[in-house]
């Protein structure tokens, strides 16, 4: 199927095995961008989510790290979104009128990679917006600092004590 873009006076062509009579050039163009759209949220899904590596194979894992996926995503997005609308406010209230005024100088990939830089401060805002007490700093380090496998001896001392063997064959 082929489709002029008037204001380019380009062609698009689109392979395709649906019906000719089921759908216009037009619709086939429309379900080709939500299928590209479709794209690129998994590309991004799997690019800033890590959804390309994840190591289990029970399907309730792997459902609820999709899920987790794209919430976070949609909530970036959200931000995004908002951050792109106040800088628009900010722009209009700006006296002098650059040449460049009507195009966002935000690119949503720029924005989305720096909402997810800073989701700790992010939740840190939100939880005192919501009424919530902020963590006690000394409590919150040394509990992230704790070894969660104390009873494990570290590679260093196993080696020392000769419990590994080096011997080549």
């Amino acid at each position: 199927v082929g489709l002029r873009n008037e204001k380019t006076d380009e062609y698009h062509l689109y392979l395709t095995n649906l019906a000719r009579e089921s759908y216009s050039a037009p619709d086939i163009a429309q379900l080709y961008r939500a299928r590209w759209e479709v794209e690129l949220l998994f590309k991004e899904l799997k690019s800033r989510f890590g959804l390309d590596e994840i190591k289990t194979t029970d399907g309730y894992i792997i459902e609820a790290l999709i899920i987790m996926s794209a919430i976070s995503l949609m909530m970036s997005r959200v931000i995004v979104d908002e951050l792109r609308s106040l800088e628009a406010r900010q722009r209009e209230g700006e006296a002098a009128a650059d040449a460049d005024s009507s195009a966002s100088r935000l690119p949503r990939r720029r924005c989305s990679l720096a909402v997810e830089r800073h989701a700790h401060l992010i939740q840190l805002y939100l939880m005192v917006e919501l009424g919530y007490g902020l963590p006690d700093l000394d409590e919150l380090l040394l509990w992230a600092s704790r070894n969660p496998n104390p009873h494990r001896d570290r590679l260093r001392e196993q080696v020392e004590r000769g419990e590994f063997g080096f011997d080549r064959y």
